[in-house]
């Protein structure tokens, strides 16, 4: 086995680690009660408000918790897929992420205090659309300097 094929399997198995990571942690939060998450998401509050020099309301806190989480799944979602080489990475893991979000919100209905809510849904469906484009725009840079690193190289060698 070559080096280049141990880096595509270490770097497949970290993106999947922290897919899975991802999935656990939106799973645990959706997984407390409505005190517990009202604690957790005031907590929160408290602290942003202690460092921001503006106010910040725990609606504002539960919302960018919910477009920050699934843009995080989404962007590394697709960096799973990329990895693996797939075809059409940023469809299948939006697709994927939204399904969860869906999941996530269904999982709510059976917990104490929480509720399934259309608005969370596309909340998380911005986050999911937001990490698809900061990931394409890294990608695209990263692909454009490799290019323009490769073309240099190889202008020199036949200087």
């Amino acid at each position: 086995m070559n080096n280049k094929s141990v880096f595509k399997k270490i770097y497949f198995a970290i993106s999947l680690i922290i897919v899975l990571a991802l999935f656990i942690l939106i799973f645990c939060l959706s997984h407390e009660n409505g005190e517990e998450s009202t604690e957790t998401s005031g907590w929160f509050t408290d602290l942003l408000n202690f460092i921001l020099p503006f106010p910040v309301t725990e609606s504002i806190v539960r919302t960018l918790a919910h477009f920050s989480e699934f843009a995080c799944l989404s962007f590394f979602m697709n960096n799973l897929f990329v990895a693996k080489k797939e075809k059409l990475c940023p469809v299948i893991a939006c697709a994927l992420s939204f399904a969860y979000a869906i999941t996530d919100e269904i999982h709510q209905i059976f917990v104490p205090g929480r509720a399934c809510q259309l608005q969370d849904m596309l909340i998380d469906l911005a986050g999911i659309v937001s990490g698809m484009a900061v990931y394409s725009v890294i990608y695209i840079v990263i692909k454009k300097l490799k290019f323009q690193n490769d073309t240099r190289f190889k202008l020199k060698i036949e200087s």
